[in-house]
């Protein structure tokens, strides 16, 4: 990996100074690497970088721990992405504090498609169960990823329901990318991989999932929806936390109605009475503030109907038929989806783009070439 990552792990690894403070410091040097070169003076002149941090930094000796870093990711078949990369999510491009690193397993395209955040309490009712499994299908039959936690309850359900119905699902992560957490959800992660999810975090491989991580998280987990879906919760805890941070991201919140003696539904019946989010009964209520769906659907649809390639090779048919089924995607994705090698699926894209059935988008993704 190049200096750039190297320095944005170090900076992982400084207490106290999390993404805003990162991309202060970033933002003040012309490369990364002058970053640990500043001088003590230098960094005192940067608002919101105090004494404390400044000690950190002007102390940082954690470089074999960055590299172990790297070499962990390299061994988990990782994908580290940064803002300036072309793969990395719009939307949390637009928040306030995006994630300077992003750690990834799975399809790292999925992180681009629109979705819903599912969030909720760990411990629901029957009601809240039966409800969230509902509206999570009625969302994956309109197309929408589903996007939560990994957590207990809610989260749990959201991505269970969602691969049930055959959908594509995001975990994000308050721990490394190697730490699942909890650990009875190891199967469920693996799972979402296998059938063509993603797990994502920000924090290193190696970090416990402590409690101050999952706030951090929860950001990640709404800046990466256009909209959030608040199925149960009580008053304080997570969920209110993603659904405040939604709002302060200028997306939709969404909260379904619960019976009034239901204690652990008062979050969602705080949310409706404040008009923090707005009442859903069913998935048109969701799907009304999204029209510019509809268009998306006819874009799809035409390369749906797009019939396959005749004249060419049997590697770049299948890789032709995992573009199709996925919608767009890079070659190391078709390579892990249609298990060919990246050099037989480099040679097959190149025939296919020749051919004019594939197009390559910037960041050498790949899309059917519909007629």
């Amino acid at each position: 990996m190049n200096e750039n990552i190297r320095t944005r792990i170090a900076l992982s690894l400084v207490p106290s100074i999390g993404a805003h403070r990162t991309r202060l410091l970033l933002d003040r040097v012309d490369r990364p690497t002058d970053v640990f070169r500043l001088s003590r003076k230098d960094l005192l002149s940067i608002n919101g970088i105090g004494k404390q941090v400044v000690s950190q930094l002007l102390d940082f000796n954690r470089w074999n721990e960055v590299d172990q870093i790297i070499r962990r990711t390299e061994a988990l078949r990782c994908r580290l992405i940064i803002p300036e990369d072309q793969v990395y999510p719009e939307r949390l491009r637009e928040i306030s504090d995006p994630p300077v690193l992003l750690w990834v397993r799975g399809d790292v395209n999925l992180l681009n498609n629109a979705g819903i955040a599912v969030v909720g309490t760990r411990s629901p009712s029957p009601y809240g169960k039966d409800i969230a499994g509902q509206f999570v299908r009625g969302l994956v039959e309109q197309g929408l990823t589903i996007n939560s936690g990994l957590a207990y309850g809610i989260d749990t359900i959201a991505h269970r329901k969602t691969l049930d119905c055959g959908g594509k699902t995001i975990a994000v992560l308050g721990s490394g990318i190697d730490r699942i957490y909890p650990m009875p959800n190891v199967p469920l992660a693996d799972r979402i991989l296998k059938e063509g999810g993603a797990i994502i975090s920000e924090f290193p491989p190696g970090t416990k999932p402590d409690y101050m991580n999952f706030p951090t998280r929860n950001r990640v987990v709404s800046g990466l929806s256009i909209g959030v879906l608040v199925v149960e919760t009580a008053k304080e805890g997570g969920s209110m936390i993603t659904a405040r941070l939604a709002l302060d991201q200028n997306r939709e919140v969404f909260v379904i109605p619960h019976n009034l003696t239901s204690t652990r539904a008062t979050g969602c019946h705080k949310l409706i009475r404040e008009s923090s989010g707005k009442l859903v009964e069913n998935i048109e209520d969701i799907i009304s503030e999204f029209r510019w769906m509809e268009f998306q659907k006819e874009v799809e649809l035409s390369a749906v109907n797009v019939p396959d390639p005749e004249g060419v090779s049997d590697s770049a048919l299948k890789c032709w038929k995992y573009i199709k089924d996925k919608g767009s995607c890079d070659a190391d994705n078709i390579s892990r989806g249609t298990r060919l090698s990246v050099m037989v699926v480099m040679n097959a894209l190149l025939e296919l783009e020749m051919n004019g059935h594939v197009k390559q988008r910037p960041g050498r993704v790949f899309e059917i070439e519909a007629a």
